[in-house]
Protein backbone atom coordinates (compact mmCIF):
# COMPACT_ATOMS: atom_id res chain seq x y z
CA UNK A 1 0.00 0.00 0.00
CA UNK A 2 3.02 2.16 -0.58
CA UNK A 3 1.45 5.80 -1.63
CA UNK A 4 -1.89 5.59 -0.68
CA UNK A 5 -2.71 8.06 2.04
CA UNK A 6 -2.99 7.01 5.99
CA UNK A 7 -7.40 7.05 5.67
CA UNK A 8 -6.92 5.14 2.50
CA UNK A 9 -4.65 2.18 3.36
CA UNK A 10 -6.82 2.15 7.43
CA UNK A 11 -9.79 0.90 4.84
CA UNK A 12 -8.15 -1.45 2.43
CA UNK A 13 -6.12 -3.05 5.75
CA UNK A 14 -9.67 -3.13 7.41
CA UNK A 15 -11.51 -4.86 3.60
CA UNK A 16 -8.43 -6.73 3.08
CA UNK A 17 -8.56 -8.13 6.71
CA UNK A 18 -12.36 -8.56 5.97
CA UNK A 19 -11.83 -10.85 3.36
CA UNK A 20 -9.37 -13.55 5.14
CA UNK A 21 -12.46 -13.90 6.99
CA UNK A 22 -15.44 -14.80 5.20
CA UNK A 23 -13.60 -16.23 2.09
CA UNK A 24 -14.38 -19.78 3.42
CA UNK A 25 -18.23 -19.06 3.15
CA UNK A 26 -17.94 -18.67 -0.16
CA UNK A 27 -15.84 -21.62 -1.65
CA UNK A 28 -18.70 -22.92 -3.41
CA UNK A 29 -19.23 -19.89 -5.26
CA UNK A 30 -20.18 -20.97 -9.24
CA UNK A 31 -17.30 -20.40 -11.86
CA UNK A 32 -18.77 -18.19 -14.49
CA UNK A 33 -17.62 -17.66 -18.33
CA UNK A 34 -17.44 -14.49 -19.51
CA UNK A 35 -20.61 -13.00 -21.16
CA UNK A 36 -22.44 -10.29 -22.57
CA UNK A 37 -25.60 -9.04 -21.21
CA UNK A 38 -28.35 -7.10 -23.69
CA UNK A 39 -31.19 -5.81 -21.52
CA UNK A 40 -34.08 -4.38 -23.62
CA UNK A 41 -36.20 -3.31 -20.50
CA UNK A 42 -39.34 -0.89 -21.00
CA UNK A 43 -40.00 1.33 -18.39
CA UNK A 44 -43.80 2.32 -17.71
CA UNK A 45 -44.17 5.08 -14.99
CA UNK A 46 -47.74 6.24 -13.51
CA UNK A 47 -48.72 9.46 -13.52
CA UNK A 48 -47.97 12.06 -10.45
CA UNK A 49 -50.92 13.32 -8.50
CA UNK A 50 -49.98 16.71 -9.62
CA UNK A 51 -50.30 16.07 -13.08
CA UNK A 52 -53.28 17.97 -15.18
CA UNK A 53 -53.69 15.38 -17.47
CA UNK A 54 -53.11 11.80 -16.67
CA UNK A 55 -50.83 9.99 -19.42
CA UNK A 56 -48.29 7.29 -18.53
CA UNK A 57 -44.78 7.47 -19.20
CA UNK A 58 -42.97 4.31 -21.17
CA UNK A 59 -39.23 4.89 -22.20
CA UNK A 60 -37.57 1.67 -23.99
CA UNK A 61 -34.08 1.39 -23.40
CA UNK A 62 -31.67 -1.31 -24.59
CA UNK A 63 -28.50 -1.69 -22.70
CA UNK A 64 -25.56 -3.44 -23.79
CA UNK A 65 -23.43 -4.46 -19.80
CA UNK A 66 -20.59 -6.45 -20.52
CA UNK A 67 -19.59 -8.49 -17.17
CA UNK A 68 -16.86 -10.70 -17.59
CA UNK A 69 -16.87 -13.05 -14.97
CA UNK A 70 -14.27 -16.26 -14.68
CA UNK A 71 -11.88 -18.08 -12.27
CA UNK A 72 -10.50 -14.44 -11.47
CA UNK A 73 -13.64 -12.90 -10.65
CA UNK A 74 -15.36 -9.71 -12.52
CA UNK A 75 -13.99 -7.22 -14.74
CA UNK A 76 -14.71 -4.05 -16.00
CA UNK A 77 -16.98 -1.34 -14.83
CA UNK A 78 -20.01 -2.45 -12.20
CA UNK A 79 -22.50 0.31 -11.91
CA UNK A 80 -24.24 0.78 -8.64
CA UNK A 81 -26.77 3.40 -8.20
CA UNK A 82 -27.79 6.05 -5.43
CA UNK A 83 -30.96 7.31 -4.89
CA UNK A 84 -30.95 10.66 -3.08
CA UNK A 85 -32.70 13.94 -2.02
CA UNK A 86 -30.33 16.37 -3.75
CA UNK A 87 -33.38 18.71 -3.61
CA UNK A 88 -36.56 19.20 -1.62
CA UNK A 89 -36.64 18.44 2.08
CA UNK A 90 -34.21 16.75 2.96
CA UNK A 91 -31.28 17.92 0.25
CA UNK A 92 -28.64 18.68 3.13
CA UNK A 93 -28.85 15.08 3.99
CA UNK A 94 -29.03 13.95 0.24
CA UNK A 95 -25.93 16.28 0.06
CA UNK A 96 -23.84 14.85 2.34
CA UNK A 97 -24.71 11.14 1.62
CA UNK A 98 -23.56 11.98 -1.82
CA UNK A 99 -20.23 13.03 -0.78
CA UNK A 100 -20.02 9.91 1.56
CA UNK A 101 -21.64 7.37 -1.94
CA UNK A 102 -18.74 9.36 -3.87
CA UNK A 103 -15.63 8.93 -1.13
CA UNK A 104 -16.96 5.30 -0.72
CA UNK A 105 -16.69 4.04 -4.18
CA UNK A 106 -13.06 6.26 -4.89
CA UNK A 107 -12.00 4.21 -1.64
CA UNK A 108 -13.82 0.48 -3.01
CA UNK A 109 -11.27 1.32 -6.62
CA UNK A 110 -8.36 2.30 -4.32
CA UNK A 111 -8.54 -0.97 -2.69
CA UNK A 112 -9.62 -2.66 -5.86
CA UNK A 113 -6.69 -1.14 -7.71
CA UNK A 114 -4.03 -2.06 -4.65
CA UNK A 115 -5.23 -5.65 -4.99
CA UNK A 116 -4.95 -5.76 -8.83
CA UNK A 117 -8.60 -6.46 -8.87
CA UNK A 118 -9.72 -6.30 -12.65
CA UNK A 119 -13.35 -4.57 -11.74
CA UNK A 120 -14.21 -1.26 -10.51
CA UNK A 121 -17.36 0.74 -9.26
CA UNK A 122 -18.91 3.19 -11.55
CA UNK A 123 -21.35 5.62 -9.83
CA UNK A 124 -24.51 6.56 -10.66
CA UNK A 125 -26.48 9.37 -8.36
CA UNK A 126 -29.89 10.30 -8.89
CA UNK A 127 -32.07 12.86 -7.33
CA UNK A 128 -35.37 11.93 -5.76
CA UNK A 129 -36.27 15.24 -4.22
CA UNK A 130 -37.92 13.19 -1.49
CA UNK A 131 -40.94 12.33 -4.06
CA UNK A 132 -41.99 9.03 -3.81
CA UNK A 133 -42.91 8.66 -7.83
CA UNK A 134 -39.55 9.80 -8.94
CA UNK A 135 -37.79 8.24 -6.46
CA UNK A 136 -39.67 4.92 -8.30
CA UNK A 137 -38.92 6.69 -12.12
CA UNK A 138 -35.09 7.12 -11.30
CA UNK A 139 -35.04 3.15 -10.13
CA UNK A 140 -36.15 2.32 -13.49
CA UNK A 141 -33.68 4.45 -14.68
CA UNK A 142 -31.02 2.99 -13.46
CA UNK A 143 -32.14 -0.51 -14.24
CA UNK A 144 -32.50 0.17 -17.57
CA UNK A 145 -28.55 1.22 -17.09
CA UNK A 146 -28.09 -2.43 -16.00
CA UNK A 147 -27.98 -1.03 -11.93
CA UNK A 148 -28.76 -4.46 -9.85
CA UNK A 149 -28.09 -1.99 -6.27
CA UNK A 150 -29.03 0.92 -4.89
CA UNK A 151 -28.29 2.73 -2.19
CA UNK A 152 -30.81 4.99 -0.84
CA UNK A 153 -33.55 6.33 -1.28
CA UNK A 154 -33.33 7.91 1.93
CA UNK A 155 -36.94 8.52 2.84
CA UNK A 156 -39.40 5.65 3.77
CA UNK A 157 -42.24 6.85 2.05
CA UNK A 158 -39.58 6.85 -1.46
CA UNK A 159 -38.76 3.09 -0.19
CA UNK A 160 -42.31 1.92 0.10
CA UNK A 161 -42.63 3.21 -3.29
CA UNK A 162 -39.81 1.78 -4.81
CA UNK A 163 -40.18 -1.91 -3.21
CA UNK A 164 -42.63 -3.66 -5.35
CA UNK A 165 -40.39 -2.67 -8.36
CA UNK A 166 -37.01 -3.92 -6.19
CA UNK A 167 -38.59 -7.24 -5.43
CA UNK A 168 -39.85 -8.05 -8.54
CA UNK A 169 -36.79 -7.40 -10.40
CA UNK A 170 -34.53 -8.93 -7.80
CA UNK A 171 -32.55 -5.07 -7.53
CA UNK A 172 -30.62 -4.91 -4.34
CA UNK A 173 -31.93 -1.99 -2.15
CA UNK A 174 -29.57 -0.45 0.78
CA UNK A 175 -31.41 2.70 3.04
CA UNK A 176 -29.10 4.44 5.05
CA UNK A 177 -31.99 5.92 6.67
CA UNK A 178 -35.26 4.74 5.65
CA UNK A 179 -36.80 3.87 9.55
CA UNK A 180 -40.60 3.20 9.01
CA UNK A 181 -41.78 -0.25 10.81
CA UNK A 182 -44.10 -0.68 7.62
CA UNK A 183 -41.04 -1.44 5.91
CA UNK A 184 -39.28 -4.05 8.43
CA UNK A 185 -40.30 -6.98 6.53
CA UNK A 186 -37.92 -10.10 6.20
CA UNK A 187 -37.16 -12.04 3.13
CA UNK A 188 -37.55 -8.97 0.63
CA UNK A 189 -34.57 -6.93 -1.26
CA UNK A 190 -34.47 -4.09 0.96
CA UNK A 191 -32.04 -3.59 4.15
CA UNK A 192 -31.58 -0.51 5.92
CA UNK A 193 -28.50 0.24 7.59
CA UNK A 194 -29.96 2.05 10.30
CA UNK A 195 -32.30 0.90 13.12
CA UNK A 196 -36.29 1.11 12.49
CA UNK A 197 -38.45 3.31 14.54
CA UNK A 198 -39.65 0.68 17.33
CA UNK A 199 -35.91 2.22 18.67
CA UNK A 200 -36.14 5.71 18.15
CA UNK A 201 -40.28 5.92 19.42
CA UNK A 202 -38.98 4.10 22.84
CA UNK A 203 -35.46 6.74 22.81
CA UNK A 204 -38.02 9.83 21.99
CA UNK A 205 -41.02 8.72 24.13
CA UNK A 206 -38.00 8.65 27.26
CA UNK A 207 -36.11 11.52 26.53
CA UNK A 208 -39.10 13.57 26.61
CA UNK A 209 -40.41 12.17 30.48
CA UNK A 210 -36.82 12.66 31.25
CA UNK A 211 -36.90 16.37 30.30
CA UNK A 212 -40.43 16.33 32.62
CA UNK A 213 -42.48 16.98 29.64
CA UNK A 214 -46.11 14.88 30.69
CA UNK A 215 -48.60 16.46 28.15
CA UNK A 216 -47.14 15.91 24.15
CA UNK A 217 -48.91 17.81 21.46
CA UNK A 218 -47.34 16.02 18.41
CA UNK A 219 -47.39 17.87 15.05
CA UNK A 220 -46.40 14.90 12.43
CA UNK A 221 -45.69 14.72 8.33
CA UNK A 222 -48.55 12.46 7.38
CA UNK A 223 -46.23 9.81 5.37
CA UNK A 224 -45.03 6.42 5.73
CA UNK A 225 -42.35 7.35 8.07
CA UNK A 226 -43.98 10.06 10.14
CA UNK A 227 -47.47 8.23 10.51
CA UNK A 228 -45.32 4.98 11.92
CA UNK A 229 -42.90 7.17 14.44
CA UNK A 230 -45.77 9.41 15.59
CA UNK A 231 -47.74 6.15 16.54
CA UNK A 232 -45.22 4.39 17.98
CA UNK A 233 -43.81 6.83 20.12
CA UNK A 234 -47.14 7.47 21.45
CA UNK A 235 -47.29 4.01 22.57
CA UNK A 236 -43.94 4.21 24.18
CA UNK A 237 -44.79 7.49 25.71
CA UNK A 238 -48.50 5.77 26.90
CA UNK A 239 -46.87 2.60 28.62
CA UNK A 240 -44.48 5.08 30.72
CA UNK A 241 -46.92 7.13 31.85
CA UNK A 242 -49.30 4.38 33.00
CA UNK A 243 -46.58 2.57 34.75
CA UNK A 244 -45.95 6.21 36.70
CA UNK A 245 -49.17 6.73 38.18
CA UNK A 246 -48.93 10.05 37.47
CA UNK A 247 -51.40 12.93 34.91
CA UNK A 248 -50.02 13.30 31.61
CA UNK A 249 -51.22 12.33 28.52
CA UNK A 250 -51.34 12.30 24.73
CA UNK A 251 -52.79 14.80 22.10
CA UNK A 252 -54.41 13.61 18.97
CA UNK A 253 -52.11 16.61 17.67
CA UNK A 254 -51.62 17.84 14.06
CA UNK A 255 -51.05 15.62 10.84
CA UNK A 256 -49.74 17.73 7.97
CA UNK A 257 -49.81 16.96 4.28
CA UNK A 258 -45.90 15.95 3.54
CA UNK A 259 -46.16 18.66 0.39
CA UNK A 260 -47.24 21.35 2.44
CA UNK A 261 -45.61 24.44 2.17
CA UNK A 262 -47.41 26.91 4.41
CA UNK A 263 -48.44 25.80 7.98
CA UNK A 264 -50.61 28.85 9.13
CA UNK A 265 -53.45 27.00 10.07
CA UNK A 266 -51.45 24.10 11.12
CA UNK A 267 -49.61 26.07 14.08
CA UNK A 268 -52.59 28.19 14.83
CA UNK A 269 -54.20 25.02 15.90
CA UNK A 270 -51.07 23.88 17.61
CA UNK A 271 -50.88 27.03 19.44
CA UNK A 272 -54.00 26.55 20.80
CA UNK A 273 -53.80 23.03 21.98
CA UNK A 274 -50.72 23.90 23.67
CA UNK A 275 -52.31 26.89 25.78
CA UNK A 276 -55.08 24.54 27.03
CA UNK A 277 -53.04 22.29 28.19
CA UNK A 278 -50.22 24.97 29.85
CA UNK A 279 -53.37 26.27 31.41
CA UNK A 280 -54.72 23.58 32.96
CA UNK A 281 -51.28 21.62 33.59
CA UNK A 282 -48.67 24.44 33.92
CA UNK A 283 -46.20 25.28 31.16
CA UNK A 284 -43.02 22.69 32.40
CA UNK A 285 -45.14 19.81 31.79
CA UNK A 286 -46.23 20.38 27.81
CA UNK A 287 -43.83 19.79 25.25
CA UNK A 288 -44.32 19.86 21.15
CA UNK A 289 -43.16 16.90 19.35
CA UNK A 290 -42.04 17.27 15.93
CA UNK A 291 -41.95 14.82 13.58
CA UNK A 292 -40.76 16.37 9.96
CA UNK A 293 -38.24 17.04 7.50
CA UNK A 294 -36.52 20.41 6.59
CA UNK A 295 -40.05 21.64 6.00
CA UNK A 296 -39.75 22.12 10.35
CA UNK A 297 -38.30 25.67 9.69
CA UNK A 298 -41.55 26.96 7.85
CA UNK A 299 -43.37 25.41 10.99
CA UNK A 300 -40.80 27.18 13.25
CA UNK A 301 -41.65 30.47 11.37
CA UNK A 302 -45.29 30.35 11.96
CA UNK A 303 -44.70 29.66 15.48
CA UNK A 304 -42.25 32.51 15.75
CA UNK A 305 -45.83 34.33 16.03
CA UNK A 306 -47.79 32.71 18.91
CA UNK A 307 -45.80 33.09 22.26
CA UNK A 308 -47.18 30.25 24.02
CA UNK A 309 -44.85 28.25 21.58
CA UNK A 310 -41.87 29.56 22.87
CA UNK A 311 -42.63 28.41 26.27
CA UNK A 312 -42.94 25.20 26.19
CA UNK A 313 -39.87 22.34 25.49
CA UNK A 314 -40.13 20.89 21.78
CA UNK A 315 -38.35 17.64 20.97
CA UNK A 316 -37.45 16.78 17.40
CA UNK A 317 -35.96 13.50 15.63
CA UNK A 318 -34.14 12.39 12.92
CA UNK A 319 -36.04 14.25 10.47
CA UNK A 320 -34.25 17.34 11.70
CA UNK A 321 -31.65 16.16 13.03
CA UNK A 322 -28.58 18.21 11.63
CA UNK A 323 -30.70 20.30 9.26
CA UNK A 324 -28.85 23.75 7.78
CA UNK A 325 -32.37 25.10 7.90
CA UNK A 326 -32.29 25.67 11.86
CA UNK A 327 -29.21 27.51 11.77
CA UNK A 328 -29.58 29.43 8.58
CA UNK A 329 -31.80 32.28 9.99
CA UNK A 330 -30.69 33.62 13.20
CA UNK A 331 -34.95 33.69 14.34
CA UNK A 332 -35.18 30.04 13.94
CA UNK A 333 -32.30 29.66 15.81
CA UNK A 334 -33.12 31.54 18.37
CA UNK A 335 -36.13 29.93 18.59
CA UNK A 336 -34.67 26.30 18.87
CA UNK A 337 -32.12 27.42 21.61
CA UNK A 338 -35.04 28.74 23.88
CA UNK A 339 -37.41 25.98 22.87
CA UNK A 340 -34.39 23.26 23.89
CA UNK A 341 -35.57 21.28 20.45
CA UNK A 342 -33.55 18.55 21.25
CA UNK A 343 -33.35 16.27 17.92
CA UNK A 344 -32.80 12.36 18.00
CA UNK A 345 -30.63 10.63 15.38
CA UNK A 346 -29.03 6.62 15.56
CA UNK A 347 -26.01 7.15 16.70
CA UNK A 348 -22.63 5.76 14.73
CA UNK A 349 -19.94 3.30 16.40
CA UNK A 350 -16.76 4.02 17.15
CA UNK A 351 -14.26 3.15 13.93
CA UNK A 352 -10.75 4.27 12.89
CA UNK A 353 -12.66 4.76 9.51
CA UNK A 354 -15.23 7.39 11.15
CA UNK A 355 -12.98 10.35 10.75
CA UNK A 356 -11.69 9.91 7.39
CA UNK A 357 -15.77 10.33 6.22
CA UNK A 358 -15.73 13.41 8.50
CA UNK A 359 -12.99 15.65 7.71
CA UNK A 360 -13.65 14.66 3.66
CA UNK A 361 -17.53 15.76 4.07
CA UNK A 362 -16.62 19.01 6.80
CA UNK A 363 -14.05 20.15 3.64
CA UNK A 364 -16.29 19.64 1.58
CA UNK A 365 -19.38 21.41 2.60
CA UNK A 366 -18.09 22.44 5.63
CA UNK A 367 -20.83 20.76 7.91
CA UNK A 368 -20.76 17.94 10.59
CA UNK A 369 -21.85 15.18 8.80
CA UNK A 370 -25.00 13.37 10.01
CA UNK A 371 -24.94 9.26 11.10
CA UNK A 372 -26.56 8.99 7.81
CA UNK A 373 -23.99 9.80 5.42
CA UNK A 374 -21.33 7.17 7.51
CA UNK A 375 -24.13 4.61 6.86
CA UNK A 376 -23.84 5.33 2.90
CA UNK A 377 -20.05 5.04 3.32
CA UNK A 378 -20.79 1.42 4.87
CA UNK A 379 -23.48 0.20 2.03
CA UNK A 380 -20.75 0.54 -0.75
CA UNK A 381 -18.18 -1.05 1.22
CA UNK A 382 -20.58 -3.54 2.23
CA UNK A 383 -22.07 -4.02 -1.48
CA UNK A 384 -18.20 -4.21 -2.99
CA UNK A 385 -17.30 -6.84 -0.28
CA UNK A 386 -20.54 -9.15 -1.28
CA UNK A 387 -19.38 -8.49 -5.29
CA UNK A 388 -16.09 -9.68 -4.64
CA UNK A 389 -17.06 -13.03 -2.50
CA UNK A 390 -19.45 -14.05 -4.25
CA UNK A 391 -18.07 -13.32 -7.63
CA UNK A 392 -21.15 -11.92 -9.10
CA UNK A 393 -23.12 -8.83 -10.51
CA UNK A 394 -27.09 -10.46 -9.49
CA UNK A 395 -29.16 -8.79 -6.81
CA UNK A 396 -30.49 -12.36 -5.63
CA UNK A 397 -26.70 -13.48 -4.60
CA UNK A 398 -25.64 -10.14 -3.14
CA UNK A 399 -28.72 -10.07 -0.81
CA UNK A 400 -27.89 -13.52 0.52
CA UNK A 401 -24.43 -12.73 1.15
CA UNK A 402 -24.43 -9.10 2.79
CA UNK A 403 -25.71 -10.42 6.23
CA UNK A 404 -22.36 -12.50 6.10
CA UNK A 405 -20.35 -9.75 4.95
CA UNK A 406 -21.29 -7.46 8.03
CA UNK A 407 -20.91 -10.14 10.63
CA UNK A 408 -17.21 -9.49 10.39
CA UNK A 409 -17.64 -5.95 8.38
CA UNK A 410 -16.35 -2.74 10.74
CA UNK A 411 -16.94 0.29 8.47
CA UNK A 412 -17.03 3.82 9.75
CA UNK A 413 -20.21 3.35 11.65
CA UNK A 414 -18.55 0.68 13.69
CA UNK A 415 -19.72 -2.83 13.26
CA UNK A 416 -23.19 -3.80 13.29
CA UNK A 417 -25.56 -6.81 11.99
CA UNK A 418 -29.06 -6.64 10.90
CA UNK A 419 -32.45 -8.13 12.76
CA UNK A 420 -34.53 -10.34 10.96
CA UNK A 421 -35.92 -8.04 9.27
CA UNK A 422 -32.81 -6.82 7.09
CA UNK A 423 -32.42 -3.75 9.61
CA UNK A 424 -29.70 -2.24 11.81
CA UNK A 425 -30.33 -5.16 14.90
CA UNK A 426 -29.62 -2.40 17.71
CA UNK A 427 -29.05 1.52 17.95
CA UNK A 428 -28.04 4.28 20.55
CA UNK A 429 -29.15 7.54 19.53
CA UNK A 430 -27.15 10.92 20.00
CA UNK A 431 -29.28 13.68 21.00
CA UNK A 432 -28.39 17.18 19.08
CA UNK A 433 -29.59 20.92 19.17
CA UNK A 434 -28.44 24.22 18.28
CA UNK A 435 -25.79 25.92 20.32
CA UNK A 436 -24.72 29.85 19.44
CA UNK A 437 -20.73 30.19 19.76
CA UNK A 438 -18.41 32.85 21.25
CA UNK A 439 -18.22 34.44 18.40
CA UNK A 440 -21.93 34.50 17.60
CA UNK A 441 -22.59 31.64 15.00
CA UNK A 442 -25.17 29.21 15.38
CA UNK A 443 -23.64 25.44 14.95
CA UNK A 444 -25.18 22.05 15.95
CA UNK A 445 -24.11 20.34 19.03
CA UNK A 446 -24.35 16.75 20.32
CA UNK A 447 -25.12 17.22 23.75
CA UNK A 448 -26.43 13.51 25.05
CA UNK A 449 -26.94 9.81 24.06
CA UNK A 450 -29.71 7.46 25.19
CA UNK A 451 -28.48 4.22 25.38
CA UNK A 452 -30.03 0.76 23.95
CA UNK A 453 -30.19 0.22 27.79
CA UNK A 454 -32.52 3.08 28.32
CA UNK A 455 -29.56 5.41 29.74
CA UNK A 456 -29.34 8.90 29.37
CA UNK A 457 -25.79 10.02 29.04
CA UNK A 458 -24.44 13.80 28.57
CA UNK A 459 -21.80 14.28 26.78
Amino acid sequence: MKGLKTPIAIAIAIATLIIGYIAGIFTSSTIFTPSTTTLTITVTSAPTAAATTAQEKTVTVTQTVTISQGGAGLSGEIPIGALLPLTGALATYGQMCQEAFLLAVNDVNEWLKALGKPWRLKPIVEDTAVNPQQALDKLMALHAQGVKVVVGPMASSEVLAIKSYADSNQILVISQSSTAMSLAIPGDFIYRFTAPDSYQAKAIAHIMWLRGIRFVVPIWRGDAWGDGLADYTKREFENICRASGEACGWDSGIRFDPNAKEFSTEVATLASKVQSYADRYGKDKVGVLVISFEEAASIITEALKYPILSEVLWQGSDGTYGTTKFIEEPSIAEFVIKTQFWNTMTAPGESPLRERVRSYIMQKLGSEPIPYAYFTYDAVWAIALAIDHTGSYDGAALRNAIPYVLQYFIGSSGHFVLDENGDRATADYVIGTVAKTSDGKYVWKDIAIFTSAGELKQL
